[in-house]
């Protein structure tokens, strides 16, 4: 059976999360959209909320992923692996953000080391490969 993925999410100045469904049946943009719409109206209704009240569609993102799933039929994409980092440390600095830096954000740090031959030049990064210099910043 062919399954189609769907990406669903929320975004802010600060954070942002994503969840990944697939379905059997082929949606468009417009139709996912709405389908969402729906399962939004849907507890909505549920929880007998008509006007105000502050919600945010952060705050009920995960029911509306349960509902998607319990009313229209869509299931988690489960990964077989991800790769996952802190976005704002340097990858060519193990001391920036030193203690935020997760296993991951470390591994590529060290593999960049190893495999370029990086180097600091008049303040500005330069990675060197094959002879060749290209400032990145």
């Amino acid at each position: 059976m062919k399954k189609y993925v769907y990406s669903i999410g929320y975004h802010s100045y600060e954070e942002s999360e994503y969840v990944q469904l697939y379905h059997k049946n082929k949606f468009s943009n417009k139709a996912f959209r709405k389908i969402v719409i729906k399962a939004v109206i849907n507890l909505l209704k549920k929880w007998k909320i008509e006007k105000g009240g502050g919600i945010t569609f952060q705050n009920i993102f995960f029911s509306v992923i349960d509902e998607l799933i319990k009313e229209f039929h869509f299931e988690k994409l489960e990964f077989t692996a991800r790769f996952d980092i802190f976005g704002w440390a340097d990858i060519l600095n193990e001391k920036d953000w030193e203690g935020v830096r997760d296993k991951e954000l470390n591994e590529l740090t060290n593999e960049i080391k190893k495999q370029i031959n990086y180097q600091k030049s008049k303040g500005k990064k330069v990675i060197k490969n094959n002879n060749k210099k290209k400032a990145v910043r």
